[in-house]
């Protein structure tokens, strides 16, 4: 058995890299909720669907909601612009969901640019399986490659942050055919083999789990293995696991607080328990970043289009001088571009939206497309 500072710390070689049995598990968590509809895709994937009154009169979210089908569930997605401007597309992390691009969506799509957000599966308005085994890294990375290829887009502008860094820069170091420029903030694709965190067996609702302030206030200036293994804990195990209160923890010590609006606009996906899974279970996808996120190193490091990084300098973990000078000394086509530091915290969509619009749309104007190239068309 681990020890207490293991648990804490996380350590080589764990055992169970990933979830195994949860209490309670899925069928008692959804006859627990008798009222919430549970569907079944054709291949048996238990899902619950957010009612979409839930996202009524949302603050600054007033985008047309759009939906592709994925292995039987249901993708949301924001199109904003005309169809035949360049793809822009935007990817969210953890606990967020599309709502975190308010700011930055109309800013872009007023250059003539097509903005494409997408909510994750889990996340948003797209449906939410109910099993955290569900939310696997490969099986995420998978369900964004074929967003892009159900809406053929390519040559894309791509901005990501957090887990949307993630399974972005996976795409990119595997299909770097598919996009003209790549932006990063607050985030990368980590690379831990053997996983390095310690993961519960199993995995159980603890009434006892401390609040967000008591889990996250003492790991603040750790280093990332404390932090991240105690937000792997919390998520986990916490019944009162709040996206929009977690959000709001961050984007106040990034100098923006939330208004109790914009809490409850991020918490209107998630109406109980039954809908987190996903939130609850990304943290942990952390111990499958191993040799495939490794073999994607190798077309990073052979991407020569435009790559900007931007960075919060008020995210201690994922907004260091660090981070940015590892990215941008490891992928060719940083060299020469722009990268920034704003005064904002993990969440800079939220803290510096509009400061962070007007960067990507400078980054998009400073690096035109080739002349004999044009939307619809892949790279040659």
């Amino acid at each position: 058995m681990p020890t207490l500072e293991q648990k804490q710390r996380g350590y080589q070689g764990v055992r169970n890299a990933t979830i195994t049995t949860l209490l309670p598990s899925p069928g008692e968590l959804a006859a627990a909720e008798p009222e919430v509809p549970v569907m079944r895709t054709a291949q048996g994937i238990a899902f619950v669907r957010t009612p979409e009154t839930r996202f009524s009169a949302l603050p600054d979210y007033a985008f047309a909601p759009n939906y592709v089908e994925i292995d039987g569930l249901r993708m949301h997605y924001v199109d904003e612009g005309p169809r035949t401007g360049e793809t822009v597309l935007l990817l969210h992390g953890q606990p967020t969901w599309s709502y975190l691009y308010r700011r930055m969506i109309a800013p872009l799509a007023k250059t003539g640019c097509r903005v494409i957000v997408p909510d994750h599966i889990g996340f948003g308005k797209s449906d939410k399986p109910i099993d955290l085994r569900f939310h696997h890294f490969e099986r995420q990375v998978g369900l964004v490659k074929s967003f892009i290829q159900k809406l053929g887009l390519d040559y894309i502008t791509l901005f990501a942050q957090d887990w949307g860094s993630c399974f972005g820069l996976r795409i990119v170091g595997d299909r770097p055919d598919l996009f003209a420029r790549v932006a990063i903030s607050n985030g990368g694709l980590p690379v831990f083999t053997p996983p390095i965190f310690y993961i519960p067996e199993p995995v159980e609702i603890d009434p006892a789990a401390p609040s967000l302030a008591q889990a996250l206030t003492p790991t603040i200036g750790e280093p990332f293995p404390v932090a991240f293994q105690a937000w792997i804990n919390f998520t986990l195990t916490s019944p009162g696991f709040d996206p929009g209160q977690m959000i709001a923890f961050m984007c106040a010590q990034g100098g923006r607080p939330l208004s109790p609006e914009e809490i409850a606009a991020y918490n209107a996906p998630f109406p109980s328990l039954l809908y987190r899974a996903g939130p609850r279970a990304f943290p942990s996808m952390v111990n499958q970043c191993g040799p495939r996120n490794a073999v994607a190193w190798g077309g990073l490091a052979r991407f020569t289009r435009p790559f900007l990084h931007i960075r919060g300098t008020l995210d201690a973990q994922f907004g260091t001088l660090e981070m940015q000078s590892d990215l941008v000394q490891a992928i060719p086509g940083a060299r020469d571009q722009p990268h920034a530091a704003l005064e904002a915290g993990h969440y800079i969509q939220d803290n510096q939206g509009e400061t962070l619009a007007d960067l990507l749309i400078d980054f998009i104007t400073r690096n035109p497309l080739p002349t004999n190239g044009a939307p619809g068309m892949r790279h040659q």
